[in-house]
């Protein structure tokens, strides 16, 4: 129980600043922390595919298959730091249905358990299920809309994530 509590705080706080981070940025800032990200796995790739062939320290496919993937992600970013910026909400509109999927089952187990304030919790958790469905389906154009919509949504996640961690431990489930 108390690995659930830890990791919902922190999906939570990870939720949160994700949200902050992207209403106080505008995309000018998000290109340059994009191409330095890249940069950043473009390096890691490299050192990656020299310990691979170069000092043979593995020999399983893992660090071959990391090593292209952040070398691809890299290159990517770097290069085109506008179109992997462009996809990131499709990306939070998947993260925000897993999640509202997880916010199903705690109603559940809130409403079983007699809590008599359920309904909230489903309104929050269909409210970010089409957000969710939104994001992934119709991004909206305009990025700096966009971020700030989304970081919005991020932050609203947070604390819902806070609520009902609060809701079950105070119903001891």
């Amino acid at each position: 129980m108390k690995e659930t509590k830890t990791e919902a705080i922190s999906s939570a706080i990870l939720c949160i600043l994700s949200g902050l981070v992207l209403c106080i940025f505008n995309v000018s800032i998000l290109t340059t922390i994009t191409r330095v990200i890249g940069c950043i796995f473009l390096v890691i790739a490299i050192l990656f595919l020299y310990t691979y062939f170069k000092k043979r320290n593995s020999t399983t496919l893992t660090t071959l298959i990391l090593s292209i993937f952040l070398l691809s992600a890299g290159l990517y970013m770097s290069l085109d730091p506008k179109k992997f910026i462009s996809i990131l909400p499709m990306l939070v509109g998947i993260i925000l249905i897993i999640n509202s999927l997880s916010h199903f089952q705690k109603v559940l187990l809130l409403k079983d358990n007699g809590f008599e304030q359920w309904k909230v919790n489903l309104a929050g958790a269909i409210f970010i299920l089409v957000i969710g469905v939104v994001l992934l389906i119709k991004p909206i154009q305009s990025l700096d809309f966009i971020f700030s919509l989304t970081g919005s949504f991020l932050i609203l996640n947070g604390i819902l994530i806070f609520l009902d961690q609060y809701f079950i431990q105070k119903t001891n489930l």
